[in-house]
């Protein structure tokens, strides 16, 4: 069976590849969301043939979904919260984006677009779009299988589930590729699509790379350069050639200062004292993360992200500094399960990041 992820991933840049007549743009630093035109707006999420209503993990239903899709679906295939008035000023074609609160404003984002029921910050969210998916893509059949999304997508049954909406009046104006178009033919579709009636939506702009290879490295460098000062997360290269596919691919690369990279939260290691004195004691010291199956320690933690959730964990790490933290014990903020993003220089030679450290908690949204 064909595997696919839900959405397109990009891959690393290096500075291997060629990018000589490619597209950049900033990298925005939000949440990756899915615009399926509305078609599924008001449906119940059980009913929606890509939801993710599965546990991956045991195969059973999930226990608790958002009963409701709203048309706007996470990376990993639940419905996003947006408020209705946001929802309306939306337009009737797939996209394929980021929301976005600024630069610097992950955590507002993530607070203002995670809940379970809209909340009243959605004015501060835009809709950073990059690409306009085509229907064979986006829903062609294959199996999403990764420890936060598993489903079975069946193109026939979409496409008749599709047709069975649009009997409702829904797809009146929904305009789509229905074969795979490139990139570049993507952004032409969205600059016309996209226009200034839809005020929550920008099309993220993008500019195109020198045609010497040389040229196009120090552009990027340039850039690269300018969008960090700024504040900006990287930079994204596209190849005007290349069409979207839901998996990670060589036609989008993703351009960093430093590389980021998740593991999952295992364990805690009790604080210590330092020459600096005993700040940590009776702390968080260090976070115990499983990266690809190997045991990666991580600090850069805040006071308040060193917290533990029962004052019993607190009085045993002050007692044991040091040392690895009994399982039963849980921190306040990051806990056991969490999946951890972490910040890093370059790899060492048995694979393991050197210089890591936390950068925040993701959510499996």
């Amino acid at each position: 069976m064909n595997r696919r992820e839900f959405l397109m991933l990009a891959k690393k840049y290096n500075g291997k590849q060629k990018i000589a007549n490619w597209w950049v743009s900033e990298k925005l630093d939000g949440t990756r969301a899915f615009w399926d035109g509305g078609v599924s707006r008001g449906v119940p999420t059980s009913r929606v043939p890509w939801a993710n209503v599965t546990n991956p993990k045991t195969g059973e239903p999930k226990t608790k979904i958002k009963p409701v899709a709203t048309g706007l679906w996470s990376r990993y295939g639940n419905p996003i919260m947006a408020p209705d008035w946001w929802l309306n000023k939306l337009p009737a074609c797939l996209l394929d984006g980021e929301l976005f609160a600024g630069r610097g404003r992950f955590q507002t984002c993530r607070s203002i677009v995670a809940g379970d029921v809209p909340g009243p910050d959605w004015d501060q969210i835009r809709y950073c779009v990059f690409g306009s998916p085509a229907f064979d893509q986006v829903f062609g059949t294959g199996e999403i299988k990764n420890p936060n999304f598993t489903q079975m997508v069946s193109e026939p049954l979409v496409r008749k589930w599709f047709a069975e909406r649009a009997e409702t009046g829904v797809l009146e104006d929904f305009k789509t590729f229905d074969k795979a178009a490139d990139f570049e033919a993507e952004m032409a579709f969205l600059l016309e699509a996209v226009t200034s009636t839809h005020d929550v939506v920008d099309v993220i702009p993008h500019g195109q790379l020198p045609g010497v290879e040389e040229e196009a490295v120090r552009k990027v460098d340039e850039l690269l350069d300018k969008f960090l000062e700024a504040g900006g997360e990287g930079l994204v290269l596209r190849d005007g050639s290349a069409t979207w596919e839901p998996r990670r691919i060589a036609g989008a690369l993703k351009v960093k200062d430093v590389n980021d990279d998740e593991g999952i939260l295992v364990g805690y290691v009790s604080g210590r004292e330092t020459n600096k004195g005993s700040k940590l004691l009776g702390m968080i010291g260090a976070l115990i993360l499983n990266y690809n199956g190997k045991r990666l320690e991580l600090s850069g933690l805040t006071n308040e992200e060193r917290k533990f959730e029962l004052p019993a964990a607190t009085c045993w790490a002050k007692n044991h500094p040091g040392e690895v933290v009994p399982a039963h014990f849980n921190g306040a903020r990051l806990k056991v399960g969490d999946k951890i993003t972490f910040k890093y220089r370059e790899l060492s030679d048995d694979g393991l990041p050197k210089e890591a450290r936390y950068y925040r908690k993701r959510g499996n949204e």
